[in-house]
């Protein structure tokens, strides 16, 4: 039987008495209908991973006892993802699979073909959006730290995140001399754990954006020979290269 989790942003130590309440109450209450006695597992974002039992269900929120806590499993590397600003459904599902895949870091940015335009006010709300969903993806997922929703940004401004340590790499679907698996299977390449990924629009980049780019230190790279709908494009960068780095396919918990 699968323990549920929630999470509680707040610093939790064992013994501590907390309350769970709002939309966290409401999925043990009524989703769940867990009562008094009843254990589940919460999270803080932090590196641990806090065992819990329900001790009342007053009206409005949930009391909870911290009972233990242990380490979560670290990554083993650390993967910052930049996508292009998609349909907001296509975001949204984005943003919970690079969640659920392992994703540190995701950065929003408006590339030349970028279909939704939003007044800039309306960017913050985007943002707190986005990031209650990767916080519902590491809920559902197992993970224990969240990972951090950056705010919306220039084509120009997402190519400074670039990394002089790591490997920068924006793929593009007219790239036929560099794919993803060649380029992870690279004696130069084996031992990197720092990765900067770049994700085009529905449409792909435009050339001068890839110029731009690999001017900026950027390899570009290809996926192969289909062509992938923008979200499972992420979602298939992600998993390669977890894969690739014995972080997807063992036995342990991936953190």
């Amino acid at each position: 039987m699968t323990i549920p989790r929630i999470y509680l942003p707040r610093p939790l130590e064992t013994g501590d008495t907390c309350t769970a309440a709002g939309d966290q109450a409401r999925y043990l209450r009524t989703v769940l209908r867990m009562r008094a006695g009843d254990p589940l597992v919460v999270f803080n974002g932090s590196v641990w991973e806090y065992d819990a039992v329900i001790r009342q269900r007053p009206e409005g929120g949930i009391s909870l006892e911290i009972t233990g806590k242990r380490p979560a499993p670290a990554d083993a590397i650390e993967i910052t993802l930049c996508q292009a600003i998609p349909k907001v459904e296509k975001m949204e599902a984005i943003i919970r699979h690079a969640t659920e895949l392992g994703a540190g870091r995701i950065i929003p940015f408006f590339a030349k073909r970028s279909v939704p335009r939003w007044p800039v006010e309306k960017s913050p709300q985007k943002r707190t959006r986005w990031q209650k969903i990767a916080v519902e993806a590491c809920r559902q997922c197992g993970r224990t730290d969240i990972p951090e929703i950056g705010g919306i940004v220039t084509f120009e401004e997402m190519l400074l995140f670039s990394r002089p340590g790591g490997l920068n790499l924006i793929f593009w679907e007219e790239e036929s001399a560099r794919g993803i698996r060649g380029v992870l299977q690279d004696p130069r390449q084996v031992g990197m754990k720092s990765f900067l990924l770049v994700v085009g629009p529905e449409g792909g980049f435009e050339k001068g954006e890839i110029d731009r780019a690999l001017q900026a230190g950027f390899l570009s790279v290809s996926l192969g020979k289909r062509v992938l709908r923008v979200d499972t494009a992420a979602a298939a960068v992600l998993a390669v290269i977890q894969y690739e780095r014995g972080a997807l396919g063992d036995t342990g918990r991936g953190g």
